[in-house]
């Protein structure tokens, strides 16, 4: 029985040791892997992709190539990638190099393994300012290709308060704005909307008015003799002959008790 258990325990100490080595040797193979994509990295593609990035004549050469015309000629220069890939690249470091000048000098790569892909990240000195270069490629010894590259300036956290507070105030800025000009335009729709409306008791009386003027204008020419007469008498009574300083515009006959 003891034996048996010691034959047992033997078997699986040279299961362990033979996983134990196997995990070493794929540690070890993953590591020249990884030393081999790091040299990619620091001594072509940030170079390649810098010098594209600063070139004045880039667009004159690469302008009118496609993606895979443009990653042939990149794998000429030692660097394996995809064109859209590249152009993502270029595009920036373009705009990273404009804020930190030129590359002065690169720091060691520090690579991570993530499934499938390798992610070296190496921190370069430039001119103006410092910056992070992070560079993906695929996990591959033989035929390593760069998936994707990106510049990141670093700044302090003072910069990254001042840049901060400002995108704030000019979003709340243009907030403001709007507001402002949408206020204007509903006040420009009620003064175009608003028209004066006439005034039908004002143009009710002016019609009663009408009529009554008809009416006793009817009235004293149907009595035009006694119009006459009534004139003569208050001529009289005002001792004068003429009947031109007075017009006799109605006639009410009074009711007496």
């Amino acid at each position: 029985m003891k034996k048996f258990k010691l034959v047992i325990l033997s078997v699986i100490l040279g299961l362990l040791l033979c996983a134990c080595g196997e995990e070493e040797q794929i540690s070890e193979i993953q590591q020249v892997r990884n030393n081999r994509i790091g040299t990619i990295a620091s001594s072509y593609a940030i170079d390649i992709i810098s010098e594209l990035a600063q070139d004045p004549e880039y667009e004159r050469l690469f302008g009118t190539l496609t993606y895979n015309e443009m990653a042939v000629e990149v794998s000429n220069m030692g660097l394996n990638t995809d064109g859209y890939a590249l152009a993502n690249a270029i595009t920036s470091f373009q705009k990273g190099l404009e804020e930190t000048g030129a590359i002065l000098s690169k720091g060691e790569p520090v690579i991570t393994v993530d499934g499938n892909e390798v992610i070296v990240d190496i921190e370069v000195i430039c001119e103006r300012r410092n910056a992070d270069i992070e560079m993906i490629f695929n996990n591959d010894f033989y035929n390593p290709v760069m998936t994707s590259a990106a510049f990141n300036a670093r700044y302090t956290m003072a910069e990254k308060m001042s840049k901060a507070g400002l995108n704030t105030v000019i979003g709340m800025g243009t907030v403001f704005v709007m507001l402002i000009i949408i206020s204007f335009i509903i006040s420009l729709f009620g003064l175009f909307s608003k028209q004066k409306k006439p005034d039908k008791t004002e143009e009710g009386i002016n019609k009663a008015v009408e009529q009554i003027e008809k009416k006793e204008t009817a009235e004293l020419a149907s009595n035009s003799e006694l119009v006459a007469v009534i004139a003569a008498a208050i001529a009289a009574y005002e001792g004068t002959t003429s009947t031109d300083g007075f017009v006799v515009r109605s006639i009410k006959k009074i009711k007496r008790q």
